[in-house]
Order: structure tokens, then C-alpha cells, then sequence
């Protein structure tokens, strides 16, 4: 009889702009039944599975998106002309959704910190709704971050 495992590994990176990749491999083995009886031996096959898993999950982030490829999968509907695309522009990234300001808002009430005086040394005097979406995910985390009470 067989025991199935199942093992997962998510990674992400940073990319200029704000912007990040991510790559995840999720995958069920099954290891002899009897791999239960020998905990040392149990520890090394996980531990072999999870770093295949970190191997692909890695490969996978080291290939680079060539600008063409890029748009060729978005089918230049963003309705920018090749001669932008060549040059380097890039439509506006995503604004932050009413979630976000809503989570930001929420958090900042409970941390000592004055919203708008963070909103201005981290993005330049910046409204919350002026932020795109990768920038409200930041200013959540670093949020997080700040421990206290008011």
C-alpha cells in the first residue's frame, strides 16, 4: 500500500516597476507505506521532493519574458503602437483596489502613524487613490510591519 504526499512550493520576485513574478509547483508522490516505519528515511525523501520542487519553482523564475513575448500574449490590446512598445513605454500599471485603501486605511488606525505623512515620504505626497496596485500591497506589508499601538 502506498502513502501519497503532496507537496507544494510558491516563490516570488520583485521586477522593476513594481511589478513581481511568481511561479508555483504543487505535486502528490506516493512513497511506499513502509517509509513510515523509518522516520530518518520518511525526513530525507520529503526533504528530496520539496527540493526538486524548489529546483523547478527556481528554473522556472530564472527564464527571462522577453518584451515580445510579453505583448504577444496580451495581443496589444492595451492599444499602445509597436513604435511604443519598442521604445520601452508601458501603459499605467493597475490602481489600487477599494480593498487595499480600505485594508491600508483600517491599519493605519491601529498603528502610530499618521497616513498622510507616509503616504508622503514613501510616494511622494501621493494620494492612497493615486497609488497602483503593487504600491498598495507594499504600503500594506511595510503597515504591517510598524508594531504599537496609538
Amino acid at each position: 500500500m502506498a502513502v501519497t504526499i503532496t507537496v507544494g512550493f510558491s516563490r516570488k520576485v520583485g521586477e522593476p516597476n513594481y511589478s513581481s513574478r511568481g511561479a508555483s509547483l504543487h505535486m502528490e508522490v506516493e512513497l511506499d507505506r513502509s517509509v513510515l516505519d523509518d522516520p530518518e528515511r520518511f525526513r530525507s525523501e520529503v526533504e528530496g521532493i520539496f527540493e526538486r520542487a524548489r529546483e523547478a519553482v527556481d528554473q522556472e523564475l530564472r527564464q527571462e519574458t522577453s518584451p515580445s513575448s510579453e505583448s504577444e500574449s496580451r495581443g496589444h490590446s492595451g492599444g499602445a503602437s509597436d513604435a511604443e512598445h519598442q521604445n520601452g513605454s508601458r501603459t499605467a500599471p493597475r490602481p489600487a483596489t477599494p480593498n487595499q485603501m480600505r485594508a491600508i486605511q483600517t491599519i493605519a488606525r491601529h498603528r502610530p502613524v499618521v497616513l498622510s505623512q507616509l503616504l508622503h515620504s514613501c510616494f511622494g505626497g501621493r494620494t492612497l487613490e493615486e497609488l497602483s496596485i503593487v504600491e498598495a500591497s507594499s504600503l500594506i506589508d511595510q503597515l504591517k510591519s510598524i508594531t504599537g499601538d496609538r
